[in-house]
């Protein structure tokens, strides 16, 4: 059995649905999971999501998370039960092959070449990027090393003996260390996965590059032409999927937030990607669900809804690099 799952907190549930419409289009067959980290929301119509299959995280044995969410962000939290959400499907549905992807990608075709090799191999991932690059904006390589090499909005397991002790290692680690500080040696679930080739066997990473076509590595991926209804990469490759990590639908001319490399001028051949996800976006209230705050990681004694999101966000990163400087003194004393 094949599953695909995301992760996603109430506020992203537009995106998450845009992903699980995508995936299911070219994979009639395979279940597609919703992960709720959050509460269900009055104000959710949960039936609109019939397609797919929503596990909330409660109904997952995550024996620490109660003490996660207090000290984690709403993302870092989201990330940091993705080994927990594996070890769980492969338990509870005895799958074969699980593959996550992030709610803010978008499937424009058949993942044929990690079903296939998923057969072999026990761990997929994706590089950020497959050519170096230093033009003095972000990412670059420098900062890879920072935040990791692999990009964690896609990874692909099956179900081996040894995945179990990948996935207990892995989840260890998130439970400490799944806070977003380079400057600590820590970004969320995914600077782990450096680790990856040192630690385990019978790995592999995919640089098809019609795979995880990013605003990180739009330098060494053209969006070509369209033939009999396909997207290719570089004349060559079929897109895969694009991932529109820092994609604010609100401005939406902005390719993405932490990085300034191109605009939608400069890069025509993606414009008409950008221009579709907006609108599947719209089409499925994303502007409802932004809105709704998250349940968890709440600072003590706010409100479940109805809270300053930036008042909150900058306290929250504050209350965070508090606990961090507390911990590094303790570790000194």
């Amino acid at each position: 059995m094949t599953l695909a799952f995301t992760l996603c907190s109430n506020n992203y549930l537009a995106q998450a649905k845009v992903l699980g419409e995508s995936f299911r289009k070219y994979h009639p067959d395979v279940e597609f999971i919703i992960g709720l980290v959050d509460l269900f929301h009055p104000s959710v119509d949960y039936t609109a999501f019939e397609n797919f299959t929503i596990i909330h995280v409660q109904e997952v044995d995550i024996p620490e998370f109660q003490q996660m969410e207090k000290k984690y962000s709403i993302v870092e939290l989201n990330t940091s039960v993705k080994p927990f959400y594996f070890t769980h499907l492969f338990k509870s549905r005895k799958a074969d092959k699980i593959i996550y992807l992030d709610p803010d990608i978008e499937i424009y075709s058949n993942l044929v070449e990690v079903l296939d090799l998923l057969n072999s191999y026990n761990i997929i991932i994706t590089p950020q990027n497959c050519m170096p690059i230093d033009d003095g904006d972000l990412p670059s390589d420098i900062d890879l090393l920072g935040t990791g090499i692999f990009n964690l909005g896609f990874i692909a397991l099956s179900n081996h003996e040894k995945i179990k002790s990948f996935l207990s290692w892995w989840s260890d680690r998130l439970v400490k260390y799944a806070f977003a500080n380079p400057g600590s040696n820590m970004f969320f679930d995914q600077i782990w996965i450096n680790l990856v080739p040192v630690f385990f066997d019978n790995y592999y990473i995919l640089k098809h590059p019609g795979y995880n076509m990013a605003p990180s590595n739009l330098h060494e991926r053209d969006l070509t032409d369209k033939r009999k209804g396909e997207w290719f990469v570089n004349e060559e490759f079929p897109l895969r999927f694009y991932h529109f990590s820092g994609f604010k639908h609100l401005n939406p001319e902005i390719i993405c937030s932490y990085s300034k490399r191109y605009t939608l001028e400069e890069r025509d051949d993606i414009a008409p990607l950008y221009e579709a996800y907006l609108s599947s976006l719209n089409l499925n209230k994303i502007n409802d669900f932004q809105n709704i705050t998250p349940y968890f990681c709440q600072l003590p004694d706010s409100p479940p809804v109805s809270i300053d999101k930036n008042n909150y966000n900058k306290t929250r990163r504050a209350f965070n690099r508090i606990l961090r400087a507390m911990k590094v003194l303790a570790g000194r004393n």
